[in-house]
């Protein structure tokens, strides 16, 4: 807040010292723009504590160990759309913007004559069942919109500017399915098989605030090259939705019944990389790339009950390559 503030007393003490004029943000000579922009994104998810499923204890001839085996997420892929408009002579512009990305992981612990598994989850192990062996998949659906208010300075030739306040919304779901095979039932060892469903939905909705910058490198008469870095957090009012089942070919079920959480939910943003941009049509129109890393950090995301922890509170973060077009016309 204290230097979205500061930038208009800047750029008026930069007027009245008749040095730089304050250079519009995308374009030369039209009075407004409409904007367009795709993103691509290669990104790679990982949970806090979603190694918590289950653990192995091995037992050898002179030696014995317990492994808790890791949950990891592959590299999926998936976009973020926007639209918006903007004020060249006022520098001010808004937009919406829609991300969508998914992945899953699956993990599978096979027969060993000489370890045993027990599930973690809490309606598994509540049944008290052990299975000889067990295949976990998990699933993350992410869909979030954000909606942005901004102003543009251009504070030298070279820095560039842009505060922002906001709206961020959308869902965050999560599933999870194991299947436990050869169960021990009441400690005898069956045939048969479980099953278990946990899901961990989050859906929210607050204020989104941050400031995007840009570092012009080199100027190429109608195309430039920059250096970027965007930064935001976002404080929302969330909704944790969860529960988990578990059922065997034997009738059997077991149930954890969770009342909907609805706590606060906080969210950072970075973004930083190189930038390519092109002025055409008589400088009424503008292109822009951009190649660089982002992260997204989700505190507290994952809340299912496990029987060490009860509630879970791991963390989330969504992190690779980003790769933005963007035009205005």
């Amino acid at each position: 807040m204290l230097l979205i503030s500061a930038f208009p007393k800047l750029y008026a003490a930069k007027s009245n010292l008749g040095s730089l004029p304050n250079i519009p943000t995308y374009t030369q000579k039209s009075s407004s723009n409409l904007i367009f922009s795709a993103d691509f994104l290669a990104w790679l998810a990982s949970e806090e504590v979603s190694s918590i499923w289950a653990d192995v204890i091995t037992i050898g001839n002179n030696t014995s160990s317990w492994e808790a085996l890791g949950f990891n997420f592959k590299w999926d892929y998936g976009f973020r759309i926007g639209t918006g408009y903007s004020l060249v002579k006022d520098r001010w512009d808004t937009s919406l913007h829609w991300t969508w990305f998914h992945t899953s992981a699956k993990h599978t612990i096979p027969f060993k004559s000489n370890a045993s598994i027990t599930p973690e989850f809490f309606a598994a192990f509540l049944s008290g069942d052990t299975p000889r062996s067990m295949s976990v998949k998990w699933s993350l659906l992410f869909n979030m919109f954000d909606w942005e208010l901004g102003q543009s300075y251009w504070i030298s030739r070279e820095l560039f500017l842009r505060p922002f306040l906001g709206v961020k919304g959308g869902w965050i779901n999560q599933s999870i399915h194991g299947q436990y095979y050869n169960l021990t039932i009441n400690h005898v060892l069956t045939s048969n098989s479980g099953s278990e469903s946990l899901k961990n939905n989050f859906w929210g909705i607050g204020p989104l605030g941050g400031i995007n910058t840009k570092w012009r490198i080199r100027n190429f008469g109608s195309s430039f090259f920059d250096f970027f870095g965007d930064f935001s957090v976002a404080t929302m009012w969330g909704t944790w939705s969860c529960s988990d089942v578990y059922k065997n070919t034997a009738s059997q079920t077991s149930s954890v019944n969770m009342k909907n959480s609805t706590l606060g939910a906080l969210m950072f943003r970075g973004f930083m990389g190189i930038e390519w941009n092109v002025n055409f049509h008589a400088n009424k129109s503008h292109f822009a790339t951009k190649l660089g890393y982002e992260m997204q950090i989700w505190l507290n995301q994952l809340r299912l009950a496990t029987f060490q922890l009860q509630r879970l509170h791991g963390d989330l973060t969504l992190q690779g390559l980003t790769l933005n077009c963007r035009l205005d016309f």
